[in-house]
């Protein structure tokens, strides 16, 4: 089922050459995730949540029940990593925040 373009779409595929590619000079800029400084941090601060994240995920996974019930000052293991896991994400929202308002 083919779906007629908008009138927008229909112009821009006026203007477009037959060969489908468009008009692309070798001064266009190519669009990067990691374009700005503020999107490098973004992506780096995601990348660390998301590493303490699994960490977290796996080692409190039923494979690693064991070392997950271990005990330290009273408390598993996972407790405590858990626990970690929660401040660890507020610490890195605070740092995204400070970062993205200046």
């Amino acid at each position: 089922m083919r779906v007629d373009p908008t009138p927008n779409q229909a112009e821009v595929d006026r203007a477009a050459p037959p060969g489908g590619e468009g008009s692309h000079s070798a001064d266009d800029k190519h669009w990067s995730p990691f374009s700005t400084t503020r999107a490098k941090w973004s992506w780096g601060l995601m990348a660390i949540f998301t590493v303490i994240y699994f960490v977290t995920a796996v080692l409190t996974s039923a494979e690693f029940a064991e070392l997950a019930a271990h005990m330290i000052f009273g408390l598993p293991l996972g407790f405590y990593m858990g626990i970690f896991l929660i401040i660890s994400g507020l610490v890195i929202t605070r740092i995204y925040l400070a970062k993205i308002e200046t």
